[in-house]
Parts: C-alpha cells; sequence; structure tokens
C-alpha cells in the first residue's frame, strides 16, 4: 500500500510540469507502449512521455526524491531487454527531432529522437553518413544507438565517432561536453563525482595485467558491461565519464543530444558471393582479410542454413540453389574514388582466397542492382528464419564475438552447441571481418522443459565464448538483462568491483534502469519472459521489433502495428471481466483508429500487414451489417449520388453561413449525435458534375483511329467529389484528366456502368469482404471489355484503388495509377516547362506499396526545381473516411505538415481524400498531381520548333552575359 500511494504521488506531482494525456497508466497502453523488442516483459505502473530536457530533469529528480526506479525508452527495438521497467518508464515523444549539419556534413548534431536512417537522409547529399550501421538503424534513435553503443557491418560506433554530447544525470545536471563553459561547470559542481572517477582510473591504470587485458578485449566488439577502455583511452574525467555513459544503457544517465564525426560514402563499390565447402574455411578466409589489411569494407557470414532460408529471393544467385550441404558464404565489399583503386581491392581480395577451395569460382559485381540485391539478401535472412519459425516461439538473436585468430575453431564449436541442444532450425551470419556472429534459433517459453533447454544453452554458450575463447557475450545488442548475470564472468571479479563502483558514483541509490548491466539475481535471464500467444496466421510471425512503428500514421496517437499486436497477444491470455474491459479499450485504440494503410509491412522483417488483421476484427464485429452492405454495393449508383447530394447540400450551406458558423454548427451536430454525424471542414468538397453529359464521351473501341487509346477507369472518389470551394483550380478532376489525355494524343474510352463500378476498397476497409470481392470483380469485368480483353492499357486517376484492383486483375489488363501512367505512355508525348516553384508533394501509401516513390519524384521534379517532401509523413490517416469518422487520426498523422509547406504555392498527391486533409492540416490547397501535369505540359513540339526554342534561348543568355 506505501509503494501505491509513493508511485500515486508520482503521477499527481508529475501532472504539474507534465500535460495530463502525456501521463499513461491505463491497462493497455502500459502494457503495449512498455513492450520492447526483446523477449522479456515488465509492465510499468505508469508511462510518462517527455517532450524536452526540463521535463526529465523534474522527473528524475522527483523519482529521486521518491527512491522510485525510472528507465528511459526511444524506440524500442532493443534486443536484450534494457528499454522495460514494472516502475516508472520515461518514453521520448516526436519532438526529439532536431538536427544540424556541421563543417559540410563532416559532423552532424542531433538531438536523441532522430532515426538513424533519417540522419543518413540528411547526409546523403553531401555523400556522408553515420558511422554506426545497426540493421535497425531505420527504426533505432540516435539516443538509442548511442546509450547500446549500436553498431553493425563495420566496427565503427558511437564511442568512437562521437564528437560531444549533452547527458543529464540523476541529480539533473546537464553536461554538454561540446561546451567548454558547461564542462568548466561541471568540474565545480562535481568536484567529488569527478575526483572518484579519477581515482577509478588511477587504480586500473596501476593494474597492469588488468589494464592490458581490458584493452585487448576491446580489440574485438564488446558492449558487455560497462566500457572501462574509457578510464585508461582518455585523460580528461570529463571524456572518460563522457564515454562510460555510451553503452550504459540507461544506468548512469540520459543523453539528451549526440554531435557526430560522419563517414564518406564512396561513389564505386563492389560485391562478391564467395562461397567456401564449409565454416571452417569461411572462417579462415576472413581472417586473412582481417590480419593482413585486405581493402574489404565488410565481409558478412551466411551459414548453409542461412543460405538455404534466403534462396527464393530475388537476386539470389542462382548457384546458391545448387551448393552442397554445410557450404558457407561469405559476403564481401569493397569501396573506391575510383575505377583503378578499385579494380586493385577486387584483385587484392581475390589473391587472399586463390589457394581456397570454393564452391563457385570467385566473382566480384560492380553492378548498383545486382550488389543491392546481395545486401538485401543479407538483411532478408533474419525475417526468411523468423518466418518459419513454430506459432507461439520467439526467433531469438544471440550476438557474440570471438578474437579473430581464434574464429574458424569458436565457430565450429557454436554450430556444434546448437544442435546439441535440439536447435536444428538455428542459423549463423553476421560481421565476421570483426568475429562478430548472431545465431538465431527459434525458442518457446511455454513449458518448464523449454526454459530449461534455453537456460542450459546459454551456460554453455557463455562457458565456450568466455572460457575457452576470452571473448564477447555481447558484441552490440547490448548487455540488458539478457547478459546481465554473466557480467562478473566474462570479466572477471576485479573488472567487475569496478563496474559496480562505476554504477555508484552515477547512481548511488540504484533506480537508474535497474537489473540492466549490474544484477544479483542469476537468474535474471529466464525470468519474466514474454508470452508469445497466437491469435491469427496474419500475425502470429510478429517478433515485436517495432520496425513498423515509424510508418504508422496512428503511432502518436494510440497504437502502433506492435502494439495493436500485442493488445491483440494479452486479450487473448485474458478471461472474463478483465478481457471485456480492455476489448472495450482495444476497440477504439486498436481497430477505430488503424488507418489500414499497410506501409507497416514495407519495413517488417517478416512482412505482416497489421491492417489485415485490423480488416479481420472489422469483419467479425460488422457482420451484422452484412445485409447493409450487400444493398449498398448492389445499388453503388444510387449511394454514390446521394452521397454528391449531400456534399451539395454542404457546400450550399458554406456558402450561405461561412466557414466559421458552418464549422460551430457541423461539430455541434457531431457532439449530440455521439460522432455518428462526419466530420466538416472547409476544404470540404463540392459536388462532382455530371460524369457522362451526352454519348459523345463513349468511345466505341471498334472506332480504331491512329490515335492510340486509354481506357479511363474514374475512381467513385472522383466521380463524387469535385475541387474544395476554396480551391483555385475548380476544373473537376475527370475533366482535367480527359484534357491532359487528350493533349498527349490519346481517344478516351469510359467502361460500361461507370456508375456501379467500384474497386472494393470502401468494402474491404469495413471487413465486409464478399461484397468487396464482387465489386471488384465486376469492375474487372468491365475493365476486360473496354480494354478488349486487355489490349488496351487502363488508367486509374486514384492510387489506393488502383493498388486495390491489382490484386484482383486479370493478368491480361495493364492499368496504371496516374503518375506510372505517365511515365510509361506519355514522356515523349509532352514538354514539361520546369518552373522554380515552390510546391509540396505527398506520396500516398499506395503509391509507395506500389514502389512508385521515384517515379512520383521524377515527374515533379520535371514541374519545378523546389519540390517539398515534408520529413515524417507517412500515410496521412484519412483513409477513405477516417477524415470524417475519426478525424483525430488525420490530425495526428499530419501534426508537422503545416510548418514544412508553409511557403508551397500549392500541393500534390494521387488521391482525392487525402487531399482533403492535407489541406485542412496544412493550410496549402492540395489537388491532384494531374493538374500540375496539365499546367506545365504543352504538346510534343516539332524538332525545327524546339531547335528554334533552344537557340532563342542561348541567344537571350548570351546577351545577358
Amino acid at each position: 500500500m506505501q509503494e501505491q500511494n509513493t508511485y500515486q504521488e508520482f503521477i499527481t506531482r508529475a501532472a504539474e510540469v507534465v500535460p495530463q494525456q502525456r501521463i499513461i497508466t491505463d491497462y493497455l497502453r502500459t502494457l503495449a507502449y512498455g513492450t520492447d523488442a526483446s523477449f522479456y516483459r515488465l509492465q510499468p505502473k505508469v508511462i510518462i512521455q517527455i517532450a524536452n530536457e526540463d521535463e526529465v530533469i523534474h522527473l528524475m529528480a522527483l523519482a529521486s526524491e521518491l527512491n522510485l526506479p525510472i528507465t528511459f525508452r526511444a524506440s524500442g527495438t532493443s534486443l536484450s531487454g534494457q528499454a522495460i521497467t514494472d516502475s516508472i518508464l520515461l518514453s521520448l515523444t516526436p519532438d526529439w527531432k532536431e538536427y544540424d549539419i556541421l563543417e559540410e556534413g563532416k559532423k552532424i548534431r542531433m538531438q536523441c529522437g532522430v532515426l538513424g536512417g533519417d540522419a543518413n537522409r540528411y547526409l546523403a547529399p553531401l555523400q556522408r553518413q553515420l558511422a554506426p550501421m545497426p540493421a535497425s538503424i531505420d527504426a533505432a534513435t540516435i539516443g538509442g544507438i548511442a546509450i547500446n553503443n549500436a553498431a553493425g557491418m563495420n566496427s565503427l560506433d558511437t564511442y568512437g565517432v562521437m564528437a560531444s554530447a549533452r547527458f543529464i544525470f540523476l541529480d539533473g545536471t546537464v553536461l554538454d561536453t561540446g561546451c567548454e563553459k558547461s564542462r568548466s561547470a561541471f568540474r565545480k559542481s562535481h568536484s567529488i563525482m569527478i575526483a572518484e572517477v579519477e581515482n577509478l582510473a588511477k587504480h586500473l591504470r596501476s593494474n597492469e595485467v588488468l589494464s592490458k587485458r581490458i584493452l585487448r578485449k576491446y580489440e574485438v566488439k564488446n558492449t558487455t558491461g560497462y566500457g572501462l577502455r574509457s578510464l585508461l583511452e582518455w585523460n580528461d574525467p570529463i571524456d572518460m565519464i563522457a564515454r562510460l555513459m555510451i553503452g550504459s544503457e540507461g544506468t548512469l544517465g540520459f543523453i539528451s543530444e549526440v554531435t557526430h564525426n560522419t563517414i564518406r560514402k564512396y561513389p564505386l563499390k563492389a560485391s562478391a558471393f564467395l562461397v567456401f565447402p564449409d565454416i571452417r574455411t569461411a572462417s579462415i578466409a576472413v581472417t586473412r582479410f582481417k590480419l593482413h589489411k585486405a581493402p574489404v569494407s565488410a565481409a558478412e557470414m551466411i551459414d548453409y542454413f542461412a543460405l538455404i532460408a534466403v534462396q527464393h529471393m530475388d537476386g539470389v544467385p542462382d548457384f546458391i540453389a545448387k551448393i552442397p550441404e554445410g557450404a558457407t558464404a561469405i559476403l564481401v565489399q569493397t569501396e573506391a574514388d575510383e575505377k583503378p583503386i578499385l579494380e586493385r581491392n577486387i584483385s587484392t581480395i581475390l589473391s587472399e582466397v586463390d589457394d581456397l577451395e570454393v564452391v563457385v569460382p570467385a566473382s566480384f559485381t560492380e553492378s548498383p542492382s545486382e550488389y543491392q540485391a546481395y545486401w538485401n539478401i543479407r538483411k532478408g535472412i533474419f525475417p526468411a528464419v523468423g518466418a518459419t519459425r513454430s506459432k507461439g516461439t520467439t526467433a531469438l538473436i544471440e550476438d557474440v564475438a570471438f578474437p579473430i585468430e581464434t574464429l574458424a575453431d569458436a565457430l565450429v564449436d557454436l554450430q556444434h552447441l546448437m544442435q546439441k541442444h535440439g536447435y536444428d532450425d538455428g542459423v549463423i551470419y553476421g560481421h565476421a571481418l570483426d568475429g562478430n556472429l548472431h545465431f538465431i534459433f527459434s525458442q518457446g517459453f511455454g513449458s518448464k522443459e523449454e526454459i530449461e533447454r534455453y537456460e542450459r544453452f546459454i551456460d554453455e554458450v557463455c562457458d565456450v565464448v568466455v572460457d575457452k575463447y576470452d571473448g564477447s557475450l555481447k558484441a552490440e545488442h547490448g548487455t540488458g538483462r539478457n547478459m546481465a548475470p554473466f557480467v562478473e564472468k566474462e570479466w572477471g571479479a576485479e573488472a567487475y568491483s569496478i563496474m559496480l563502483e562505476i554504477k555508484r558514483i552515477f547512481d548511488p541509490q540504484g533506480i537508474l534502469n535497474p537489473d540492466v548491466m549490474i544484477t544479483r539475481n542469476p537468474k535474471l535471464h529466464i525470468s519474466n519472459l514474454k508470452p508469445m500467444q497466437t491469435v491469427s496466421d496474419i500475425v502470429d510471425q510478429c517478433i515485436e521489433c517495432g520496425f513498423c512503428e515509424r510508418m504508422c500514421p496512428s503511432r502518436n496517437l494510440t497504437l502502433s502495428p506492435r502494439k495493436r499486436i500485442i493488445g491483440k497477444r494479452e486479450q487473448a491470455l485474458l478471461k472474463g471481466e478483465h478481457q471485456q474491459c480492455f476489448a472495450d479499450e482495444y476497440d477504439y485504440m486498436a481497430i477505430d483508429t488503424c488507418a489500414g494503410c499497410g506501409l507497416c509491412s514495407t519495413v517488417c522483417p517478416v512482412g505482416i500487414n497489421t491492417g489485415d488483421l485490423v480488416r479481420q476484427l472489422r469483419h467479425d464485429r460488422n457482420f451484422k451489417h452484412e445485409g447493409t452492405s450487400q444493398w449498398i454495393a448492389t445499388h453503388f449508383g444510387m449511394v454514390t449520388s446521394a452521397v454528391k447530394t449531400a456534399f451539395g447540400v454542404m457546400n450550399t450551406s458554406h456558402a450561405l453561413i461561412g466557414s466559421k458558423a458552418m464549422g460551430a454548427v457541423t461539430a455541434a451536430a457531431r457532439k449530440v449525435s455521439a460522432n455518428k454525424i462526419g466530420y466538416w471542414n472547409p476544404e470540404m468538397p463540392t459536388p462532382a458534375p455530371k460524369l457522362i453529359a451526352s454519348d459523345r464521351r463513349l468511345i466505341n473501341i471498334n472506332n480504331r483511329t491512329n490515335r492510340p487509346q486509354v481506357v479511363y477507369l474514374p475512381s467513385c472518389t472522383s466521380r463524387t467529389m469535385g475541387p474544395a470551394r476554396g480551391a483555385e483550380e475548380q476544373t473537376a478532376l475527370i475533366d482535367k484528366t480527359e484534357a491532359l489525355l487528350h493533349k498527349a494524343g490519346f481517344d478516351v474510352i469510359y467502361p460500361q456502368h461507370i456508375k456501379e463500378l467500384c474497386c472494393g476498397m470502401p468494402f474491404k476497409s469495413k471487413g465486409m469482404f464478399n461484397q468487396a470481392d464482387a465489386k471488384a470483380a465486376e469492375s474487372v469485368q468491365m475493365l476486360l471489355e473496354a480494354s478488349n480483353n486487355g489490349e488496351i492499357p487502363v488508367y486509374c486517376d486514384t492510387s489506393p484503388c488502383t493498388m486495390h484492383l491489382k490484386e484482383y486483375l486479370d493478368s491480361r489488363i495493364k492499368l496504371f495509377e496516374p503518375v506510372d501512367f505517365i511515365h510509361t505512355f506519355m514522356m515523349d508525348k509532352l514538354d514539361f516547362e520546369q518552373v522554380d516553384e515552390q510546391v509540396a508533394l505527398h506520396i500516398t501509401c499506395s503509391a509507395r506499396r506500389m514502389g512508385l516513390e521515384q517515379k512520383i519524384v521524377d515527374v515533379m521534379q520535371l514541374c519545378s526545381t523546389n519540390v517539398v517532401i515534408p520529413d515524417q509523413i507517412t500515410c496521412c490517416g484519412f483513409a477513405g473516411d477516417k477524415g470524417f469518422t475519426t478525424p483525430e487520426l488525420n490530425k495526428s498523422a499530419l501534426s508537422t505538415l503545416a510548418h514544412q509547406v508553409g511557403g508551397c504555392s500549392g500541393g500534390y498527391s494521387t488521391s482525392r481524400t487525402c487531399e482533403i486533409g492535407l489541406s485542412h492540416h496544412s493550410g496549402v490547397d492540395y489537388q491532384s498531381i494531374i493538374y500540375l501535369v496539365d499546367r506545365r505540359f504543352s504538346r510534343q513540339m516539332s524538332p525545327l520548333v524546339h531547335f528554334l526554342r533552344c537557340f532563342l534561348t542561348l541567344m537571350v543568355r548570351v546577351i545577358r552575359v
């Protein structure tokens, strides 16, 4: 009871500085928000979403006063359990995204919430990149990468490339190591801490044997325990403190900002699959690369079982399917500035292995598409293995490193251990050049026997890694809870006592992420294991890694895809009243606010589309409305006419009473109706004009001309929604599209019964699968007839409809969305007039899923030299009708849009409903990209006219000079 009162006091006092909506105590969200990518689970008593340094300082001081443990959380991609707690979780809001590129890209200053992948995007135009390359870089934050000292394919980590950082300590003090004034102030205010760290360094340096062992162990990647090398490699105690913070996993303080020294991106690369008969020979090859300092930038080992798992992937060389059992590949990359240097590098690498037996002749590729495919294969190992595991198990990834000269023997021993303990599906792969290997295996924790098997296996792994080879139990995934019981085993009692002293100096109360790194519980690694309840074939392969979260439009409103799956698994474990209460919360958080956009599947390691789960849940919930759904499908033309009438009534009302009064009236009506009346905003569409004014718009496919033909399928949104009342361009999209197609020289054909046609997406999004299938099939049949059995290409003016219809398409039909059609058929027919006009581009989720991002950017850049693609905007969250029924989803998804596009003259997209929300939340008029293309296109000029135009332009420039 006393403990409960203390937590309640913390929550009450926290609310004095943090808004109540960022203080989370409900069951569903503390569970879902408090789970990370590891196979451990603890549920926080409270989660507070922190937005700035002042809040961190206040809450750390409050926790210290009340002696309550706190843990910090960013993306939650940690694999060793270092981002979970059963106490207080301080979780980053999206506010920590500021960055500055310094010294022409040689350095970059980043707040802790910047994603590693985003930082690399910012640096790419300068041919620079971050040095650390963890596999989770697109999803992991800079703060998380630093606090875990994550690395990747190379041996470069934050410890080695950090220029400076800002830290917050338990007493609320901020230290900016890049500011001399801050360093000086810290020396004065923390003289005792400074003296204690200096004394530790002196004590360690006086022990020559231990000092040498520590430095030798760090010749191999190592993230086990605190970075004792800091006390040996730095002389200024401030620098020692800064480096001790790196890799400390939130047990010593908080990192709010890091400045990295970046590395170059070389323009030329070459890669090769070197396939050896066994893992020992492959290890010998890597050892030579390392010891002889061959010009190898990366050497990734892929064992036989991993090769078999990925042999189906695109880009895998044909010979992989025929390799003998036991064969092991090394994926090698070399880089250079100039072609002669690259060729010399390749020759040097091949000479290192020319006396070793290879399964296939060794050869390099310099083709970007080929070597990128090779590296996609390397990235695909984990999902390929994880997707085949048994239900109810998780795919565990262990992470060890060996001195390079022992690699061959060590990996043979590791293979034997996996076989001995029955992990027959286990694979070995990883950063062999650094002696750093990962091994993946399926593990269930549903029975005592399974837990004991895992315990025996880990004990023997520790014996082999530490006792036999003096390697690292954790090379880059962090100590966490997973290896905390074995830190003393790896380092020895004397070194471990120094780590205990470090913990005491920084955290005398022991409240910063307790049990992580340092623990008294020898069974911690098999405690608080995460249940992996089976709930649906759609999501049972989810490993809760969190890679999906950055893509989800509801991630800052309610739940992300990972959190939806966590919640669904928990719901399946609950009984009776508890399950019902949980389900009531889950309905809104997980089902109602899911856009169903599917962007999660584009980055999910095992390809899960959580939107499919949500649609199934909607199906289960909405089955009683099947009759209504069928009536709407059968009378679709009547329904769309009624919708147009409703838009007309709203438009007339808007004109009569104005935006302010209209907003007040509709908001009141929505409130009275318990949100059953849709949300209105001033950017609502006017009714679209009547589609077919006369038979002149229906061209018979038998009336052939010399002009090319195209079947035009206007979406139901284009047939019902006209431009917004205040839009500068008032021509309806259908009319604008037809005019553009004519301008490009096409005759336009409309399918028969067009008023009744629908791609089926409105039905599918509600879980009405029967009606979705029927409407899609009806549309496909009409398109087949209109296109003369696929002879004529089909153009659809809306990306989401195009993508959905492609799921049902007859293979003879060639269906294109706007940009894809322009790229394929119109680029050689019309000339673009590029202008220096700032315009905004929103790439719809469906266009992204169809792989059209670059084509859309290309077309936009032909029209304008200044195209703005807002950062951190993925799906807009309007999701067909969610902008009307659940407007908070659209608002949250576009919360950062307005300040990014404020200077744009217009915005463009390929979905009419998306454009409603984009216009409303940006203050910029968004319309179809067709409007911009039509403005910037003219009929292609004859060669003579084109020559004269270019000549005149050149003469004008000469005269100006």
